[in-house]
């Protein structure tokens, strides 16, 4: 993760007389990936490779770079209820195509180079998931997350509306919509379980 370039003291000075602009939901999102990878950089990159030897693994990773992957996608963006999500989340300044895209560049730049270590729990995507999870500085980023929600009051009111009935009505008539069922079981016969990435998100910010 790349970090802010340095500017010369005249600028600072300028900028500290200056209204200062909002933090962007991802924005608090790369501050929390920043935590992980001063971390466990090195781990994550060792699981990775360990990951890399089995077929399960590799199979989901070439799996979304399929225009079959990216169809679906496309379809599950059109469909109303995923549109209804779309703008709940983006009244909160949380910019789901900033997501997607950070997703699709890191799926692009797998280096597919295969290693011989074998200490990984399992063999499919998932297992890699959580076994990345399970490496995560966890303390570390509570402390960061109860931070932000006690002197950031947008990230604090975004949060706050992703656990509000609203949402769960929201979100809720997306998954209950056939199609998105169809693509849903379509990506777990792909190797890509959904329910694991929500673990994932939550382990970002220190909540599982």
């Amino acid at each position: 993760m790349m970090k802010q370039a340095l500017v010369v003291l005249a600028l600072v000075g300028l900028a500290f007389c200056a209204p200062q602009p909002r933090k962007l939901f991802h924005e608090h999102v790369e501050d929390f990936l920043d935590v992980i990878i001063d971390e466990i950089d090195e781990q994550m990159e060792e699981l990775f490779e360990q990951y890399m030897q089995y077929d399960e693994f590799v199979q989901a990773l070439d799996y979304m770079l399929t225009n079959n992957f990216k169809d679906l996608v496309f379809e599950m963006e059109s469909l109303p209820e995923f549109v209804a999500v779309i703008e709940f989340l983006e009244n909160d300044n949380i910019d789901i195509h900033y997501f997607l895209d950070y997703f699709n560049e890191v799926i692009e730049n797998v280096n597919r180079k295969r290693s011989l270590r074998q200490s990984a729990s399992g063999k499919d995507l998932t297992a890699y998931t959580r076994d990345l999870i399970a490496l995560f500085p966890k303390e570390k980023l509570q402390v960061l997350y109860d931070q932000k929600m006690a002197e950031d009051e947008e990230f604090k009111t975004a949060i706050e509306n992703l656990n509000s009935e609203e949402w769960e009505t929201v979100f809720g008539a997306l998954w209950n919509n056939e199609v998105f069922k169809a693509e849903v079981q379509t990506l777990a016969d792909n190797g890509i379980e959904i329910g694991v990435f929500f673990e994932q998100i939550l382990a970002i910010f220190g909540q599982n």
